[in-house]
C-alpha cells in the first residue's frame, strides 16, 4: 500500500505568511516493529528527486543535512504513531521544525508518504500536482530527506527550502550599502557618502529584541533627516527596498546597521535593517 499526503508549502517575504497545514490520514495505528533509518531510500528519493529536476530544466537541489535532520525527527514521530500528518498534536509545525536548526531560510515545503520503496514515492509525488509542485518549485535549493522503517512500511518526509546565506551583521550592511549604491547608479548618480555609526547596529538589535519595525526613533538626532527600516532575510532583495525611496537621491549621506537575528516572528531569523539619510 502506498499512501501520500497534501503537501505543505510556506513562503514569505517580510510579514506575509503562508501555509497549508493537513489533517492526518488514518494508518494502523502503532504499527508494530522497531524504528530504523534506510539511508538508500534516502538517497534514492534524493537521485530520484534530482533526476526529475533535471527532466523539467531545473538546477538540482543541494543535500542540506539541517533540514534532514528536521525531516528525521517528523518520520520517527509518524512512524511511531503509524499515520501520515504534516503535523501531530502536540508537534512544532514545518517552520518551527526548520528554525530549531541553524538553517536561514526564507521558504519551504514538505512532502510526506508511506510505502515500500523509494521508487514507487516518488512515483506517486510526481503524479499529485501538490507533490509535484514542491519538487519542480524553481525557487528551491536545498532539500533533507530522511525514511524510518518499521515493519515492512517506509516513512518518507522530504523537506524543501530556499536555503539563504548566513552573512554577519557587517556583511549585510556593505550588502544595503551595495544596493543603495546600485539604484544611484542606474540613476547616473555618484555614490553616496557612507557614514558608519556603531548606534544604527544596536539600533537594528534592538528592533529585533522587540520584534518590532520601527524608525522613528531616529529622527532627531543630529543630521538626521530621515530614516528607513524593514527586514528581510534575502540579501537579494535588498536593492527592491530603495528602488521608490526619494532619500536615495535627495540626500547627502547615509548610514546603515543591520542586526541578524530570530525573534517570535521570525522564529527562522532574519536581517533587521535601519538606514539613516543625512
Amino acid at each position: 500500500m502506498q499512501a501520500s499526503k497534501v503537501p505543505v508549502r510556506l513562503s514569505r517575504t517580510r510579514w506575509i505568511v503562508a501555509g497549508l497545514v493537513t489533517l492526518a490520514l488514518a494508518a494502523p495505528a502503532w504499527p508494530q516493529g522497531r524504528l530504523s533509518v534506510s539511508a538508500a531510500a534516502e538517497q534514492e528519493l534524493f537521485r530520484l528527486t534530482n533526476r526529475d529536476r533535471i527532466a523539467a530544466g531545473l538546477p538540482e537541489l543541494e543535500w542540506n543535512e539541517w533540514l534532514a535532520e528536521a525531516a528525521r525527527k517528523h518520520a520517527e514521530e509518524m512512524a511511531r504513531r503509524g499515520q501520515l500528518s504534516h503535523q501531530f498534536s502536540g508537534e512544532p509545525g514545518l517552520r518551527d521544525r526548520i528554525a530549531a536548526t541553524e538553517l536561514r531560510s526564507n521558504s519551504e515545503g514538505e512532502n510526506v508518504a508511506l510505502g515500500t520503496g523509494a521508487a514507487q514515492m516518488q512515483d506517486d509525488w510526481m503524479h499529485s500536482p501538490g507533490h509535484r509542485a514542491n519538487i519542480l518549485d524553481p525557487k528551491f535549493n536545498a532539500i533533507g530527506i530522511a525514511v524510518v522503517r518499521r515493519g515492512d512500511q517506509l516513512y518518507a518526509v522530504a523537506d524543501f527550502a530556499h536555503a539563504l546565506p548566513a552573512l554577519s551583521a557587517g556583511d549585510v550592511e556593505d550588502a544595503i550599502a551595495a544596493a543603495i549604491d546600485q539604484v544611484r547608479t542606474h540613476k547616473k548618480m555618484a555614490p553616496l557618502a557612507r557614514r558608519d555609526n556603531p548606534e544604527f547596529r544596536r539600533y537594528a538589535c534592538e528592533m529585533a529584541r522587540s520584534d518590532h519595525i520601527d524608525a522613528s526613533g531616529l529622527l532627531g538626532r543630529p543630521g538626521i533627516s530621515a530614516s528607513l527600516a524593514f527586514t528581510d532575510p534575502d540579501p537579494a532583495n535588498f536593492i527592491s527596498h530603495f528602488r521608490n525611496v526619494a532619500n536615495v537621491t535627495t540626500s547627502r549621506a547615509f548610514g546603515v546597521g543591520a542586526c541578524s537575528a530570530r525573534s517570535a516572528t521570525y522564529p527562522e531569523g532574519t536581517n533587521w535593517v535601519v538606514v539613516a539619510f543625512y
